[in-house]
């Protein structure tokens, strides 16, 4: 579990069904993802999958449940993709809608940032998004990660059965990059 100023991150558990529905059955939500909205029983299998990732996968595959912690609301969910090849984790987020724009996914990157580093060890982390998700994009910079590359067409969107492809930037920090911004505050 991570807690920051205004929010828990906290493993899923089966109890929450009514997050993943929210987030993966909502196109808007997942506008600028590669992934289609899913049925009711797709997000059942989904959770299913998250779930069984904490108890055999825990090193590689962190999905948190975003809960803010005045009320318990559930109001998104992030996560950490570990590879250890590289040594590197992948960080990204989703929000209900009601909540964008609240500084909820700066304060989760943030928090999933300095987890990778300070308690993971991680060498890298990284993050991808759409070029036309320009929330993301500042969110990402505002937590010090750097863009990388502009990878043309790389991501395959399939949206209502649809196949597309899309470009998608790659930003990323070091575990140096932070310690020297770190230094010079």
């Amino acid at each position: 579990m991570i807690e920051t100023e205004r929010l828990v991150l906290r493993p899923f558990c089966m109890d929450d069904l009514d997050l993943i529905q929210a987030l993966y059955c909502d196109e808007e939500i997942l506008e600028y993802t590669p992934f289609d909205a899913l049925t009711q029983e797709q997000a059942k299998e989904h959770l299913a999958k998250i779930v069984r990732d904490w108890e055999d996968q825990r090193l590689l595959s962190m999905e948190f449940a975003m809960e803010r912690k005045r009320d318990g609301e559930k109001i998104g969910r992030c996560h950490i993709l570990i590879d250890p090849e590289t040594d590197t984790g992948m960080i990204g987020w989703l929000l209900r809608r009601e909540h964008w724009g609240q500084h909820y996914a700066l304060e989760s990157g943030e928090a999933l940032v300095s987890y990778c580093f300070d308690t993971l060890g991680l060498h890298r982390v990284n993050a991808v998004c759409n070029p036309k998700n320009a929330a993301s994009r500042r969110v990402l910079e505002r937590c010090g990660l750097q863009l990388e590359a502009c990878l043309r067409q790389k991501c395959r969107y399939i949206k209502r059965g649809k196949i597309s492809w899309h470009d998608e930037l790659e930003y990323a920090m070091l575990a140096s990059d932070r310690k020297k911004a770190k230094s010079i505050i």
